[in-house]
């Protein structure tokens, strides 16, 4: 781990999140992910703002986007200064898609229910039906 990776993997941790480091996603790594909800971090240092990296990297995150990932990018010298509040970023992204990871899982159970409901409502008025013959 690099010095603003280390920084900003304390930062996260001091948020209460645990990320993975170094996660590989598809032929990529990254340098932090949280997998459950397709959330990648990037701690760019000063070798990001060449262009030719740059461009790698522009390409390298669309990508991902296309494979369903979401990835946030903090420059190194945001995290050398401001460590604490990109992390404050990060958890706001991950706790908002985990809750919608929560609502569309209850909302799908609910359909699930409501499907099976319909399906077995006929078959209970002919078992009702028979008991009374």
């Amino acid at each position: 781990m690099s010095p603003i990776e280390h920084e900003l993997y304390q930062a996260m941790r001091k948020e209460g999140l645990s990320p993975t480091p170094q996660f590989r996603i598809e032929w990529y790594t990254v340098d932090f992910a949280f997998p459950d909800v397709k959330v990648a971090i990037e701690a760019d240092g000063a070798l990001y703002h060449s262009g030719e990296r740059r461009d790698h990297d522009r390409k390298r995150d669309a990508s991902l986007r296309r494979a369903g990932w979401t990835v946030k990018r903090f420059q190194g010298t945001t995290i050398y200064h401001r460590a604490s509040n990109c992390a404050y970023i990060v958890k706001q992204e991950v706790e908002s898609r985990r809750a919608q990871a929560k609502f569309r899982a209850k909302h799908e159970e609910m359909e699930r229910q409501a499907r099976n409901e319909a399906i077995a409502r006929p078959f209970r008025k002919i078992a009702r039906l028979l008991k009374r013959s």
